[in-house]
Order: structure tokens, then C-alpha cells, then sequence
């Protein structure tokens, strides 16, 4: 799991696994043009490289949905330890509404649901006309 999505030389994180801020680094790629993750559920080896990202650079912004980023907290709280509250302060929520389209760097991701055993959503994004889901 964990891709790029690139629009307009700025990227979204998608689903990153763990150390995938390492791997992005020793490729060469800057993290600061990479501002946004977006989670799609939380399995480990869908959300852990959100925790990272989140506990090295702070201020990223994670689009998801309400219900899953209230189990990611409620996750990594107890995992690490860190109180609830403090761990929210450390990055932007920007909570994403099924069938609403989020405005990133010129371009549109609409979000829906997944079917999976535990809440799940899936996504297209459109930029100069083009698409991927």
C-alpha cells in the first residue's frame, strides 16, 4: 500500500506505510512538497506512515473522514501513549464528505465508501482532465 499523488509539483501521501518518510528522503524527495496524506482506513500498513509522518514533520494535513480518523487517534493514543488531545494538535484534520469534492492545487478528489470489514473510503481525483479512482 502508499502511493504519490502528484498535482501540480505538490503531492498527496496516500496510505503511507511505515518509513516511508526514509524512503522519500533518500530518493530525493522533499517533504515539504508533500503537505497532505490521505487515509483510507486504519490497518497498519495502511495508517502507520501517517504516524510517522505526523510525529517527524508535524502540520500535515491527513484528509479522511470523521469515523476513521476518530479510530486513528484513538489508535496511536493508546499505542504511544500520548494523550488524545495532544496528539490531534499535532497535525490538520481536514474531515472529507462522501460525494464532496476537496480542492487540492488546481484539481478535485471525491471521496466514497469502500467495501472492507471496518469503515473504509476510496477516492477519484481529477486534474486538467484527466483521472484516476
Amino acid at each position: 500500500a502508499g502511493f504519490i499523488l502528484w498535482m501540480r509539483g505538490r503531492g498527496i501521501l496516500v496510505d503511507p506505510p511505515a518509513h516511508s518518510a526514509h524512503y522519500l528522503r533518500r530518493n530525493g524527495i522533499s517533504s515539504r512538497k508533500i503537505t497532505h496524506v490521505i487515509l483510507t482506513h486504519c490497518h497498519a500498513d495502511h495508517d502507520a506512515g501517517t504516524f510517522q509522518k505526523i510525529l517527524l514533520e508535524q502540520r500535515v494535513t491527513v484528509l479522511t473522514t470523521r469515523t476513521i480518523m476518530a479510530a486513528f487517534v484513538r489508535k496511536y493514543a493508546l499505542i504511544s501513549e500520548m494523550n488524545y488531545d495532544f496528539l490531534q494538535r499535532l497535525f490538520c484534520f481536514h474531515s472529507v464528505k462522501i460525494g464532496e469534492p476537496v480542492h487540492f492545487q488546481g484539481g478535485s478528489i471525491k471521496f466514497f465508501y469502500s467495501l472492507h470489514a471496518l469503515p473504509c473510503i476510496g477516492f477519484r481525483a481529477e486534474l486538467a482532465g484527466k483521472s484516476i479512482v
